[in-house]
Order: C-alpha cells, then sequence, then structure tokens
C-alpha cells in the first residue's frame, strides 16, 4: 500500500498543489469569511480575529501549494515533503475529530473528515520510495 504509486507521486503533488491553492488556500488567504460563511461557521460580530487567522492559515496552504510544485521535480526532497505533508494532513484529521465530539464546528467541517482519511492514504499510496 505505502509507495505503490510512487511512480506518479509527482502527478499527485501538481495536483494536490492546484487542489490545495485554489480550493483552500486562496479562498481563506482572499476572503476568509466568505469561506467561513460557505463552510456554515458562525460569524462572529468581531470579525478581525477570524480574519487573520483565516489568512494565516491560507498563507501556509499557499506555501505548501508552492513547495509541493517544486518538490515534484526534486526527488531529493520528496520524503521530507511527503512527511511534512502526512502530519499536517493527521494534524487535521485530529483536530476535525476533535471538533466533531466536541460539537464545536458545523456538520460540513465533520463530513470533511472523509475527505482527511482519504487524503492521508492516498498520499501514503504515492509515498516516495
Amino acid at each position: 500500500m505505502i509507495g505503490m504509486w510512487n511512480p506518479y507521486l509527482h502527478i499527485y503533488l501538481y495536483v494536490l498543489a492546484v487542489a490545495m491553492g485554489i480550493g483552500f488556500g486562496l479562498p481563506l488567504l482572499l476572503v476568509p469569511i466568505r469561506w467561513a460563511r460557505l463552510f456554515r461557521w458562525e460569524i462572529p460580530e468581531r470579525q478581525q480575529l477570524a480574519t487573520f487567522l483565516g489568512r494565516s492559515v491560507g498563507v501556509f496552504i499557499c506555501v505548501l501549494a508552492v513547495f509541493a510544485f517544486r518538490a515534484a521535480n526534486i526527488p531529493a526532497v520528496q520524503p521530507f515533503f511527503f512527511d511534512m505533508l502526512l502530519w499536517t494532513v493527521s494534524g487535521s484529521l485530529l483536530i476535525h475529530i476533535y471538533g466533531a465530539l466536541t460539537k464545536a464546528q458545523p456538520i460540513t467541517e465533520t463530513v470533511e473528515i472523509l475527505v482527511w482519511i482519504i487524503l492521508l492514504f492516498v498520499t501514503l499510496a504515492f509515498y516516495p520510495s
């Protein structure tokens, strides 16, 4: 299972970079409150902290996306990048599970747990050997 699609990992990293950047990074960076409403988050009256934190996460995701493009063509950094990606995905999965158990998030975020599980296994399948 681990690394079974290894020969195609560069394609995976390109697709992942575009999906992360367009799907999450740029929206969180540019319009974090609109993104939060789309995912059914309750928006506080004072939005400065939510905007700041949303943009911070958006920048992090955009940086990951840029480095996914870089890692796709540099075999020496691929194991490090995949390890970082797996820890990030695992952390996000745990955060979403915790949010679901404590009922601290909207249903859209709870459903997203399945996305994180799939992403974890797919990333493992492309892991460099």
